[in-house]
């Protein structure tokens, strides 16, 4: 798992560096009994944005899962609200009770985010919302389904950096020696994301 994770910190690396006028991202996010990271690079098409970026999810109880994301983005009707559409890669290792299982498939990731401007609140706003799903067919090694649904508020206090209030929920279908078992995790995080 350590020699995917520096593959895919490689590829974000000279992907992000293709252009001179890409936006960086970075958020760390705390749950309950989760942490959450995330690097992302955007870069400037001619129309639209690519964005390419790396993360991983632990709950030290349950699950390790890292992955890789690919999407393309564009505005839609509004400045404001854009729309992403792309592929997530997912591996990782699930546990729960005395069971264990490993992760690894192709998400299709679609999200969307309106950013609220400072003209009605105090400070801008974002509000975003993703889905990943990786059906059976996208599903290798002990796992036959993923799906992650994320929600987030963020308040951009100052000009690069936002205080993040979100919601995530996690669900994972496995086949091991053992059967067929199911994990799932919900929680509220909260978290800051800085951009540079």
């Amino acid at each position: 798992m350590k020699k995917i994770m520096a593959q895919a910190l490689f590829f974000t690396i000279i992907m992000s560096n293709i252009s001179f006028a890409s936006i960086y991202d970075l958020e760390v996010n705390a749950g309950r009994s989760a942490l959450e990271a995330r690097f992302n690079a955007t870069l400037p098409l001619e129309k639209g944005f690519f964005t390419t970026g790396i993360g991983a999810v632990y709950n030290n109880d349950d699950y390790k899962i890292g992955d890789m994301k690919l999407a393309l983005s564009k505005e839609i009707l509004l400045p404001e609200l854009m729309f992403s559409f792309g592929l997530k890669g997912l591996w990782g290792n699930i546990e729960e009770d005395n069971k264990d299982g490993d992760l690894m498939a192709i998400g299709l990731a679609i999200s969307g985010k309106y950013i609220i401007s400072e003209k009605i609140l105090p400070f801008p706003v974002a509000i975003s919302a993703g889905l990943s799903l990786a059906p059976d067919s996208l599903s290798f090694l002990d796992s036959d389904r993923y799906l992650d649904i994320r929600a987030s508020l963020d308040c951009f206090i100052v000009e690069n950096g936002a205080i993040v209030l979100g919601y995530r929920y996690i669900e994972v279908h496995l086949d091991d020696n053992d059967g067929y078992w199911e994990m799932s995790d919900e929680t509220l995080f909260v978290g800051y994301q800085i951009k540079y």
